[in-house]
């Protein structure tokens, strides 16, 4: 019901404002308007005022205004010849013609307006991750830096509020020295003492970062060109970046090396670390709560430096991470697991470093390796951790596959050092070239693989709130996010043309069923988002040069002004026919895609 209450209220708003552009821009020019309908199909309420019929269809699948004269072939009674479509000056039918897809996107602006009002949740403009030894690293960008403002060559300040600023930003600026303002906060706030009693409950889940007192600094870097998916799109493009920096964390999972300290107090691997406990100097209990790996880095350090020398104790809570259900099954909720980590006396001590204390980052560690494939022939075996690429420390995972794709495009092998109980091993490799399907864009293109698979698990991404000072700045962020997604949105159109992004990804009237429904659950900020998104895809897509669309009509009226006379009605006639057969046609596209999704034809074993 959620589902059909919102596909239904999201599609009605959308088709009511449409049609209203039409129709208050018909009655601004004097044309006369037989029908206002909103629907197709049976009609299920009508009514009639002053000259104009009202109704609601069936099926909100579409809408329509009716003014006199708008069909060439309409026998138009004389008295109403001077108000009809036909008898408008060009820029009057053009005025009628283009006013439903603006006030599409006026909606989108309305809404948007409100949206940074309130406040619109958006990715933060949060480096996660910045890998040691990268040049954002050398330049002094560190993991979980904020970047708040940008300092352009010319002197020109620019706010960044969310992850899409930062990524604009780097784009129009390859090769310019810029000064970024980043906030650095501090990993954790000052942990109060446990209170008796709780040290046994739950961890909560999912996790959510924290920050503490923050530093303001000002680092200078020029933006190179490096490959970053552009995360409206999600095409993995050539644009400016800051090198060296990944969004996505790593997820607080280690696994124990099979001969160090934490090793021998039998943590599980791969272990998700939820919370770290310590013991101070004071003999007060703190905890602190994990993110992210690297938070897991900087607290381990903390606890090694508040806790006594000679005797302690770090206490682990999380889960172990099971093998992903198979197809089917029930996901197992995660068993809240305790290890306590003791020492009684210096030389027990464990190192301050984590991998060097014997817990190493899982994302890196080996879950399984293919049959035939380089892995196997090499002698990769699951359980084994990525140490080294080509004679460099591999930093990510993400870093590790894109330097798999550099580096094997010279077809020579590459040495990889791997961890195997304990012991460094190293092999050569020459990765296979495969045809991959981008999970997000559908395309087709080839990759190398060495055929591993890895616990690529990413922390939550860090969140923002986009929220406006005043109705004044409101109005200027609500249009700036509709110019940008705007932009986002042609720019699909054109990799859609060129391939870089796949038909297969064009959904219908089941998909938009599907997240109207999804985003109606959520509440009404995601629902909104979602209105004025598929708000700003109508009013593209209605001013695309297509016959039966409002551009189509557009490109009539743009003709007709050229030649100054209409043109013949027979070319009308297969100008329209064509384009009703190219719509059926689109349409018929997004409703196998949509039923594709719905895994209907693998059903039927089509």
């Amino acid at each position: 019901m959620e589902y059909l209450l919102g596909f239904v209220l999201l599609l009605g708003v959308l088709i009511f404002i449409h049609e209203l552009g039409h129709f208050l821009a018909a009655k601004a020019v004097n044309v006369r308007v037989e029908a206002f309908s909103i629907g197709m199909g049976k009609k299920i309420l009508q009514f009639t005022r002053g000259e104009t019929t009202y109704a609601i269809s069936l099926l909100p699948l579409g809408g329509y205004v009716k003014v006199t004269g708008q069909d060439p072939r309409e026998e138009v009674p004389p008295e109403l010849e001077a108000r009809s479509y036909r008898a408008k000056a060009i820029w009057q039918r053009a005025l009628i013609v283009i006013a439903g897809p603006l006030f599409n996107a006026a909606l989108a602006v309305m809404v948007f307006v409100g949206l940074v009002i309130v406040g619109l949740p958006s990715l933060s403009p949060t480096l996660s991750r910045v890998l040691p030894g990268s040049p954002a690293f050398e330049a002094g960008f560190r993991s979980g830096d904020v970047v708040n403002m940008v300092t352009l060559a010319d002197g020109k300040l620019l706010r960044v509020r969310e992850r899409s600023d930062l990524e604009e930003i780097l784009a129009k600026n390859v090769g310019q020295p810029l000064t970024f303002t980043v906030s650095r906060p501090s990993p954790f706030p000052d942990p109060a003492p446990i209170e008796p009693g709780t040290a046994e409950k739950a961890v909560d889940l999912p996790l959510t970062p924290r920050s503490g007192t923050a530093e303001t600094l000002n680092l200078n870097y020029s933006p190179v060109i490096g490959q970053d998916r552009d995360t409206t799109l999600g095409i993995v493009e050539e644009r400016g970046v800051l090198a060296g920096v990944e969004y996505g964390a790593f997820a607080p999972i280690v696994s124990s090396r099979a001969q160090g300290w934490a090793a021998s107090r039998a943590i599980p691997s791969p272990f998700v670390v939820a919370e770290l406990q310590y013991r101070n100097e004071m003999g007060a209990t703190k905890a602190l709560r994990i993110a992210n790996y690297d938070e897991l880095v900087v607290a381990w350090r903390r606890a090694l430096e508040a806790s006594p020398a000679d005797k302690g104790q770090i206490t682990l809570r999380g889960f172990r991470l099971e093998p992903a259900p198979a197809k089917g099954e029930t996901p197992k909720v995660p068993e809240i697991q305790q290890h306590n980590l003791a020492w009684s006396s210096a030389a027990e001590r464990p190192s301050p470093t984590l991998t060097e204390a014997g817990l190493l980052p899982a994302e890196l560690m080996v879950l399984d390796v293919v049959a035939g494939t380089p892995a196997e022939k090499m002698g990769l075996k699951s359980g084994d951790v990525i140490l080294e690429l080509a004679g460099r420390p591999v930093a990510s995972f993400q870093s590790f596959r894109a330097d798999i794709q550099r580096l094997a495009a010279s077809g020579e092998a590459l040495r990889i050092a791997y961890l195997r109980d304990g012991e460094t091993l190293s092999a050569e490799l020459r990765p296979e070239s495969v045809d991959m399907t981008d999970p997000l864009t559908e395309t087709k293109k080839k990759q190398f693989q060495i055929g591993a698979t890895f616990l690529a698990n990413s922390a939550e991404a860090p969140m923002t709130l986009l929220r406006a000072d005043g109705f004044g700045e409101a109005v200027v962020l609500g249009w700036n996010k509709t110019v940008s997604l705007t932009a986002s949105m042609l720019k699909s159109f054109y990799h859609l043309a060129t391939g870089g992004i796949s038909p297969k990804t064009l959904g219908g009237p089941l998909l938009i069923a599907k997240i109207s429904g999804e985003s109606f659950k959520q509440g009404a900020i995601p629902f909104l988002r979602m209105m004025a998104f598929i708000s700003l895809n109508l009013f593209i897509l209605n001013l695309l040069p297509v016959p039966v669309l409002d551009g189509g009509h557009l490109v009539l009226l743009g003709i007709e002004a050229v030649r100054r006379k209409p043109l013949n009605i027979k070319i009308i006639e297969a100008w329209t026919t064509a384009g009703f057969f190219l719509l059926m046609g689109l349409v018929a596209i997004v409703f196998f895609n949509d039923l594709s999704r719905m895994g209907l034809f693998k059903f039927l074993n089509l």
